[in-house]
């Protein structure tokens, strides 16, 4: 193939990492929650329905969150606000009879249960912090009564954890009680132990706030079925749309927010470079996470190994480099293996039913995650249509692997007009894979070398395929191709780099792209090729430089033969009866 085909096919540089189509920062600096208006529309309505007392607040970064939503929640209840509560009077008893305790309604914020309307957060506590506690002296055995959270934030809004919820679930049977009939009754912390007197209950007016991740609000619903007839459901959302200019420019105000409270300064090429470092993790030029925690960390790292205030694109491309060596001890020892051809890994000639395909690698406990090349080899043996999945013989694949294998076998079948028995049997295999494997990424690859282990056409080592097919040819997105890419165009780098070599992925996947400057680079000069296909005609087309199918009306040359043409005549010859001479009657 020459480099004129690889450029008329492939994507040019400018399209490998996303732009900002804004050109000038905002000046005024934006907060959070402007980000956020559907989850602050929700918490205005909450706190305006006299009737609702919980809301269920998906949150990821509790602590950052509910440090955010303080002001907030404040500066939507009224500004004046009377006292709430009671006073509790203790008649202390004496060996001759039990203490006495009267409530009255508090009348000014000193006394001991009277709430302002705070807004408190915790996110732990327990029940005695939480629902105050009934304190009896050893030795005199007087009473005092302390008020507990609940009671602080009377007529306000307290802010708790889900985990906390989880971890002592009968405080949440508690709260939700006290929620519902809005009165608040005193118990003995201790099971068989009953209160030492009679504590009169008195009526409490507060609206609490549940934060917690998906999984744990789930966890929380499936413990109380009942959760959501009695509780209101918002989001702070994770990621933040960048569809459109005005999105831009709200998410470069919030930045500038950031920095300042940071203590540092941000040039307009930082903007860009936040945000493709943001794509690279959300694989999504639409979608960037909107975590105050990442954001800050970003900053913060930036200055500090820059040590200054003043931060470009070159700074924040700095601390991803250097992070990328910090964690890249198990990433170095997996290409030195490929290098040292302890792992095989062909980048240049072709060769019939072995393709490179693209994988994922992340190891446990670490936030260690990077693109490597894997090779997919086929052999096909005309027999009684199976096809072998190897590593699912061996329990080495998960299910959707198994799914992806199904699929490039019933698609070939389809796109071939085979029959439903398939007169081959094949085996595909995973060379030198010891783990286990998963997701259906490799299925366009599977189906690539299952095609050239069958035509007898070899398949171009300096091209690797990642994609995932339906049963109809057409090519779907995958995760992680920044990551898959950025693996095969360095062990084609530390080889040399050919001027061939380069990366068939789903047209579906452009969006996702965010790679690293080096790669840009490699693509700006002709040195490596990024090449987005839609169906498998398309990829066929690319890699086998021939029709995957014969076009009516189409004339080919010799050495043009349709794959289908090929793989129909060598079943046709392998279908024809074997003739018999008079030697043959004659072998044993």
């Amino acid at each position: 193939m020459s480099s004129s085909f690889f450029q008329e096919q492939s994507l040019t540089w400018d399209t490998l990492q996303p732009q900002l189509t804004i050109t000038e920062a905002p000046i005024l600096p934006l907060d959070f929650w402007t980000l956020q208006p559907t989850a602050q529309k929700a918490l205005s309505l909450f706190l305006q329905h006299s009737a609702r007392s919980v809301m269920m607040l998906k949150a990821d970064d509790k602590a950052d969150y509910a440090e955010l939503l303080i002001p907030l929640v404040r500066q939507m209840l009224p500004e004046e606000r009377s006292i709430l509560g009671v006073n509790y009077s203790v008649a202390q008893g004496d060996s001759f009879s039990f203490p006495q305790i009267s409530v009255e309604p508090a009348k000014s914020p000193e006394d001991n249960f009277a709430g302002r309307g705070e807004v408190l957060t915790a996110l732990y506590c327990d029940q005695f912090q939480l629902f105050g506690n009934v304190k009896v002296h050893p030795s005199s055995q007087d009473i005092l009564l302390t008020p507990g959270l609940i009671h602080q934030a009377n007529g306000g809004v307290l802010i708790i954890d889900s985990a906390t919820l989880l971890a002592q679930f009968d405080l949440w049977q508690r709260l939700k009680h006290i929620l519902q009939t809005q009165r608040f009754d005193w118990y003995s912390a201790h099971p068989f132990k009953a209160l030492p007197c009679e504590i009169p209950s008195y009526s409490l007016n507060t609206k609490v706030i549940v934060l917690g991740n998906r999984t744990e609000l789930a966890t929380l619903g499936e413990l109380d079925e009942d959760l959501y007839r009695f509780a209101d459901y918002a989001e702070i959302e994770s990621y933040l749309s960048m569809a459109d200019m005005k999105e831009q420019k709200n998410w470069i105000g919030y930045v500038q927010n950031l920095a300042k409270e940071s203590g540092v300064t941000l040039d307009f090429s930082s903007f860009h470079k936040l945000y493709q470092l943001l794509v690279r993790e959300s694989e999504n030029r639409f979608l960037i996470n909107s975590s105050p925690t990442v954001l800050k960390n970003m900053l913060l790292n930036a200055a500090t190994f820059s040590q200054k205030t003043f931060l470009s694109a070159v700074d924040f491309e700095a601390v991803f480099q250097q992070q990328a060596r910090q964690h890249g001890f198990l990433r170095e020892q997996t290409y030195a293996d490929i290098l040292n051809e302890q792992v095989y890994v062909e980048t240049d000639g072709e060769i019939v039913g072995q393709v490179n395909g693209l994988s994922v690698i992340e190891y446990p406990g670490t936030p260690v995650k990077f693109g490597e090349p894997s090779r997919i080899s086929c052999i096909v043996q005309f027999g009684e249509g199976e096809v072998v999945d190897v590593e699912r013989k061996n329990e080495l694949a998960g299910n959707l692997h198994s799914k992806g294998m199904m699929i490039a076998q019933a698609c070939l079948s389809n796109i071939l007009e085979l029959p439903s028995q398939l007169p081959f049997s094949a085996s595909l295999v995973f060379e030198q894979s010891y783990g286990e494997i998963d997701g259906d990424s490799a299925s366009l690859a599977i189906f690539c070398v299952l095609v050239s282990a069958l035509s007898d056409l070899p398949l171009p080592q300096h091209i690797a395929i990642t994609g995932s097919i339906d049963q109809f040819g057409l090519i779907h997105a995958v995760g992680g191709v920044n990551d898959k890419i950025e693996g095969f165009f360095t062990i084609c780098k530390r080889r040399g780099l050919s001027g061939k070599q380069g990366v068939i992925i789903p047209a579906t996947t452009i969006q996702q792209l965010s790679l690293s400057d080096e790669v840009v680079s490699a693509v700006k000069n002709g040195e490596f090729f990024i090449f987005p296909v839609e169906d498998i005609y398309q990829a066929c087309e690319l890699i086998f430089q021939r029709d995957l199918v014969m076009e009516e009306d189409k004339i080919y040359e010799e050495n043009k033969t349709p794959i289908s043409r090929l793989i129909q005549q060598r079943i046709d010859f392998r279908a024809e009866p074997v003739k018999k001479s008079l030697f043959n009657f004659f072998r044993f």
